[in-house]
């Protein structure tokens, strides 16, 4: 049985310890840096699988105080957003629809919210397959943006007026 909860306090080592165990695929963080995430966003949730916390997903509005350069780019140029952070699924979580159940939960809040576009990026090196064919599933348009840094180039999806 799959539920969603809003995030509270009484998980952040939970949203700590996914995060962290998800990388490459998302970013680490430390406390000080997950902290202010979760302050500034505009969707925090986690996913239940029989009722065991299994992931989460985190978005943020535009224009906050957050050193990511593609995030920066992005809200320079778009506005009334949500930005997917980040989406972590612990590893014996995964394949049972907890994405897919996080996804159709945010689409349905941004249209709620009257946000015009969900916006996201995803890695192209190394190469993420899975990652893209699950955000094809969800109408996401790919436009690339060749961003040299680290080894690490990104891809980046978004969803236009759904509204």
């Amino acid at each position: 049985m799959i539920h969603l909860q809003n995030y509270t306090d009484d998980f952040f080592s939970f949203l700590l310890e996914s995060n962290n165990v998800n990388k490459p695929e998302v970013g680490s963080l430390d406390e000080e840096k997950l902290q202010l995430l979760i302050d500034q966003a505009n969707y925090c949730k986690i996913v239940f699988y029989n009722n065991d916390p299994a992931g989460f997903l985190l978005c943020l509005p535009e224009k906050i105080d957050y050193d990511s350069m593609n995030y920066e780019w992005i809200s320079e140029r778009y506005s009334n957003f949500m930005y997917i952070d980040r989406i972590s699924v612990m590893q014996k979580f995964q394949n049972k629809q907890l994405g897919t159940a996080l996804y159709d939960d945010l689409i349905q809040c941004s249209k709620e919210e009257n946000y015009d576009m969900i916006l996201c990026e995803v890695n192209i090196y190394p190469p993420n397959p899975g990652s893209i064919r699950f955000h094809k599933r969800f109408d996401f348009i790919e436009w690339v943006r060749n961003l040299q840094r680290a080894e690490k180039s990104k891809s980046n999806f978004f969803l236009e007026n759904y509204n």
